[in-house]
């Protein structure tokens, strides 16, 4: 099969972006073609900082393919938040409405094909298009609902439960997440998360 451009990796990702926002809001084609005008393509190398701690973010970014890591780093130790996959969206958190840097880094676990949009164009596009605001509305509230239930289960849930709730979410790419990422993110050990998988392997 022939490798695709990057114009038709563009063609593609924004008929997927396209298609997830009609899914979830009502959108008339005036507000989403001047959105979706306003996207570029990027690629990323696997293992590529994309963004880096204390540096500013200027874009929100939808990935098309590959899968993402975004963490901070406390006492010389890594500390993996969550993961981003196909579909999802980073860039777009708590750093841009503060104004102040990243304290996150934002690192590829593949390689990546993304599409981004700037800030301050879609600051403009909500301005001028009330379908645009609330979509970018929805996304935050989904964002924010998600973070929260999110902490609360690796708060308050065991090791197990922990576990069990990460291959509800990340399921599909488990196999792309390596298992010292996943003991980071779930705040284990990976001899703890290889114990749980032999006891899920002996049940079955």
């Amino acid at each position: 099969m022939a490798k695709q451009t990057n114009k038709e990796l563009e063609i593609a990702a924004k008929q997927v972006l396209k298609n997830k926002f009609l899914a979830v809001a009502d959108i008339d084609k005036e507000a989403l073609q001047a959105f979706v005008n306003l996207l570029t393509i990027e690629t990323f190398k696997k293992n590529t900082l994309i963004i880096r701690e204390h540096q500013t973010i200027e874009n929100i970014y939808f990935i098309y393919k590959g899968v993402i890591r975004i963490f901070f780093n406390k006492n010389d130790k890594i500390i993996i938040e969550r993961f981003e996959k196909e579909g999802g969206f980073f860039g777009g958190n708590y750093d841009h409405f503060s104004k102040y840097p990243s304290v996150h880094n934002f690192q590829s676990l593949e390689d990546m094909v993304v599409l981004k949009i700037k800030h301050a164009d879609l600051d403009n596009l909500c301005k001028k298009y009330h379908s645009i605001e609330h979509l970018y509305r929805m996304l935050l509230e989904a964002f924010h609902y998600s973070y929260v239930d999110k902490l609360y289960a690796l708060k308050a849930s065991t090791s197990e439960e922990r576990y069990r709730d990460f291959e509800k979410e990340y399921g599909d790419i488990i196999n792309r997440i390596s298992l010292r990422n996943v003991a980071s993110y779930l705040g284990m050990t990976s001899e703890t998360i290889s114990r749980i998988r032999a006891r899920q392997h002996e049940k079955r």
